[in-house]
């Protein structure tokens, strides 16, 4: 860490500041920022309960207190980009603060006011040189009013707002949180065992590890979940809606199957994008992101960028098979899964790392060519952020009736998350090749999809 004093022109006292370094995950968010529109995490909060903006605002403004990063400003290095952070007592951080909360007055809830003004919120772009990485909106006259909270992926991943977000209801609930410190960056102890001379050793192995997997994953035209794909990346928006099938349901169905409920959602995902498909192709993909905070060996990291991900490659052969389908993902699952618990991706993330080498601009110049060429594909992509009931545990003052989540991607990707046993589900899509109502449409069938799955598991009486 580091260390300076100096003044700004404005005559604002700037206090002591430090620095750390951004990993190999941060850097490709930061350069995702020249190739995607968005390219903030964004979370929906939707309170039970009136709350006054001075209070909502009070909320937010100690969350700048207590998570540092939260109060970075980017600044570039000879050969690459540094966060900078600021003291908590700097006179500028109250100005970035008033910038950055806003509030919509007289909007009611999924109003067509309030979905234009939540997709113009997600597409607004930050400017991490010269303002906080957060931006926060708050419509506070609907009965429920809605927070909608969004922080630069280069600050934190979706594991990282929802950390965020308790520290918020605590504090609408009349409690403080302590300041949470700036962990290390490194995803190093969660990819490779100490100790770290061994490193060699391990990354050979990871590497035949690597090709095995390679040869025995089924090859083919990939199928995409759009049937108007464009080579260029232009502004997202989302849908989101909880699910008629509550939680209760879904948990004792995959456990009826030994299964994991992702695997179950993962099942319906893909058969809502494959079935009747007309469209090229024959093997559907579907990213899934891991949170990789488990699996440190000591102190796990709160605030940042821990998140890998793998790819579900699902043949044409098994489209018409539902429980197929579901018997392949939790073998894939629980392969890959075991991979990583026995830190055998060390080579994955050396080849991120040293990509990070080609520098910000060459990065994102390759990223856009890989569009182009149609290399960037897939399916979908999923992430699911797991059960959220913890943030209605600090008191009755505030309570949430809805939490959805959302992030940015270069095609279809879907959120899920729990809270008060409903399932909550964001569709993130590309605008140039979604309508809203096609994006309502997949939903619809996604549903369609997972309800006839529960029905064959456990057939209604």
């Amino acid at each position: 860490m580091n260390a300076e004093n100096s003044m700004n022109p404005t005559g604002l006292t700037i206090k002591n500041s430090r620095i750390i370094r951004l990993n190999y995950a941060d850097f490709i968010y930061l350069t995702m920022e020249d190739v995607n529109i968005a390219q903030g995490d964004l979370l929906m909060l939707r309170f039970r309960e009136a709350h006054p903006e001075r209070e909502i605002r009070d909320a937010a403004r100690h969350l700048l207190t207590i998570y540092p990063r939260l109060r970075s400003l980017l600044e570039p290095t000879l050969f690459s980009y540094r966060l900078r952070i600021l003291d908590e007592t700097d006179e500028r951080i109250e100005l970035f603060f008033n910038n950055a909360f806003r509030v919509i007055p007289k909007v009611g809830y999924n109003s067509s006011e309030f979905l234009s003004a939540r997709r113009n919120f997600y597409n607004e772009p930050f400017s991490l040189f010269q303002t906080l990485p957060v931006k926060i909106l708050y419509f506070p006259d609907d009965p429920t009013p809605v927070l909608l909270f969004s922080i630069h992926h280069v600050v934190g991943d979706g594991f990282s707002c929802l950390h965020m977000m308790g520290s918020l209801m605590a504090y609408l609930n009349g409690k403080k949180t302590d300041p949470v410190p700036v962990d290390d960056t490194s995803l190093l102890p969660a990819l490779a065992n100490h100790p770290w001379y061994t490193l060699p050793s391990q990354f050979i192995k990871s590497v035949k590890s690597m090709i095995e997997d390679s040869r025995q994953t089924p090859k083919g035209h990939l199928i995409q979940a759009t049937d108007r794909p464009v080579n260029f990346f232009g502004p997202v928006d989302v849908h989101q809606q909880a699910l008629k099938y509550d939680l209760s349901l879904i948990r004792s169905s995959a456990k009826e199957l030994g299964v994991s409920i992702t695997t179950l959602i993962l099942a319906a995902l893909a058969v809502s994008l494959t079935r009747g498909r007309n469209v090229p192709g024959d093997i559907a993909v579907i990213i899934v992101s891991v949170n990789l905070r488990p699996y440190y060996p000591e102190r796990k990291p709160v605030i940042g960028n821990y998140i890998t991900g793998f790819m579900i490659r699902l043949p044409r052969k098994l489209w018409d098979d539902d429980m197929a389908i579901i018997r392949d993902i939790h073998s894939q699952m629980t392969h890959k899964i075991g991979r990583i618990e026995k830190r055998q991706t060390l080579a994955s993330g050396l080849a991120a790392k040293m990509s990070t080498l080609l520098g910000k601009k060459n990065y994102a110049r390759i990223i856009r060519l890989a569009k182009r060429a149609g290399i960037l594909a897939k399916t979908g992509a999923l992430a699911n952020l797991g059960n959220m009931d913890s943030l209605n545990s600090y008191g009755q003052k505030a309570q949430l009736c809805e939490l959805l989540a959302s992030s940015p991607s270069h095609g279809l990707f879907v959120t899920m998350n729990t809270l008060d046993e409903k399932v909550f589900v964001s569709y993130n899509f590309q605008e140039a090749e979604f309508t809203r109502d096609e994006v309502q449409a997949c939903m619809a069938r996604f549903e369609e999809c997972l309800g006839e799955i529960l029905d064959k598991i456990q057939p209604p009486k």
